[in-house]
């Protein structure tokens, strides 16, 4: 027992020593920094190298005696940098300049410096240290577009998020989020983040999103900000930050009815059944086969909100009023086609002109035609009239010629 304590004294004796000789001599110490602590291809930045003389004995004779560095790199001055000198205790900061190449991938860089000094016994000291430089090429990761742009009040859609990858490397752990001033626009069942596990370089995805617009929203257009979380091929993550204008409202919808059809006279009811305004509204009944308009073809009805309705008349008529008086007993007829086209013109919620084609039911007759088909056209009619009237004369003039030579022969 006496003998392990002795060898243990013994130890800590030499330890002791050894420790106060490396103390009281000169002892350098080298830490680095990098600014900026990652650089892409084709950039510029500074190493800064921290020497402190750690010892009680100064260091002189400091000199850079090399410096060696991975390929894509490149460190200035390359060749031997006299320091100096350092007291015990005391430090000192020297920058030097380094170059990255522009097709340098991204990854992990070193320079090595040999570092030689001298001390009060020898010139025997040197330090090796590394620094250590972080390349990444730019991921430019971002969100091209939302599709579509405009979105109607009151309404579900898919929302598209179009994100693409511009940079070289695969990036990972991608989070969409999205935000709107007032919650214009909601996810339905989902939350406004959504994740996604990777995107290689130059490539890009597509994420589809079911959203609400509030039927209460007044139309314009609005701020959407998208936010992408991810981390590059370094490790380290990274985010960008897109403002998108969404605009609601704009378009609307209508409903044409037929409200009266009498004495020539056809009137149409109009309904603002969307849920934006309509203004500066107009009614334009066509050209179109089957049916002719006498007088006015448009007519303006101004503004139509929401839920509201105008009512717009015409002189709308068949065009077998006209075919009727040219039409012969030879000819054969059809029943008139009753699709009335109606064109509706309005400015949107933006001010843009919108053009709306609606169709509706209107019956008003028949029209002769050449056709297979036939119809009663009354009794008698046109040509067949007029060859009756004629053969009613000659038997009248026939009649009275017979009765009067039959009186002049009995005299």
């Amino acid at each position: 027992m006496k003998k392990t304590l002795l060898v243990l004294s013994f130890i800590l004796v030499t330890i002791f020593f050894s420790n106060s000789v490396l103390a009281s001599g000169a002892l350098l110490e080298a830490t680095f920094s990098t600014n900026p602590t990652i650089v892409a291809p084709g950039n510029d930045g500074y190493l800064q190298l921290t020497l402190k003389n750690v010892g009680t004995t100064g260091a002189s004779s400091i000199i850079v005696n090399q410096i060696s560095y991975s390929s894509y790199i490149a460190v200035e001055p390359g060749g031997i940098g006299n320091i100096g000198s350092l007291g015990g205790g005391d430090s000192a900061t020297f920058p030097f300049k380094f170059s990255v190449s522009n097709v340098a991938p991204s990854g992990i860089y070193t320079a090595r410096f040999t570092i030689d000094y001298c001390t009060e016994s020898s010139c025997s000291g040197e330090i090796n240290p590394v620094a250590i430089i972080s390349v990444q090429v730019p991921s430019m990761l971002q969100v091209t577009s939302v599709e579509p742009s405009t979105l109607a009040a009151g309404e579900t859609t898919v929302l598209n998020f179009n994100i693409a990858n511009n940079g070289a490397d695969t990036v990972n752990n991608i989070i969409l989020s999205w935000q709107m001033p007032n919650n214009e626009i909601l996810p339905l069942g989902i939350s406004n983040k959504q994740f996604i596990s990777s995107l290689n370089g130059k490539s890009s995805i597509t994420i589809p999103l079911n959203v609400s617009v509030g039927s209460s929203v007044t139309p314009g257009v609005y701020p959407m900000t998208v936010r992408l979380e991810y981390f590059d091929k370094s490790g380290t993550k990274q985010n960008t930050n897109s403002t998108i204008g969404i605009k609601i409202g704009g378009s609307t919808q209508f409903d044409v009815g037929v409200q009266d059809s009498s004495a020539g006279t056809t009137s149409l009811s109009i309904a603002n059944i969307g849920v934006n305004p309509a203004t500066s509204v107009s009614i334009k009944i066509p050209e179109q086969q089957d049916f002719t308009v006498s007088g006015a073809t448009s007519v303006f009805l101004g503004t139509l909100n929401s839920g509201d309705f105008g009512v717009a008349s015409f002189q709308i008529s068949s065009r077998s009023a006209f075919m009727n008086r040219s039409a012969t007993v030879n000819q054969s007829v059809r029943s008139v086609g009753n699709n009335l086209n109606v064109e509706i013109s309005y400015s949107d919620t933006s001010g843009a002109r919108q053009v709306v084609q609606k169709q509706i039911s209107l019956n008003l007759g028949t029209v002769a035609t050449d056709g297979s088909a036939t119809r009663n056209r009354g009794f008698l009619s046109g040509t067949t009239l007029y060859i009756l009237i004629a053969v009613v004369a000659a038997v009248i003039v026939f009649l009275v010629w017979f009765f009067k030579l039959r009186k002049q022969k009995k005299k």
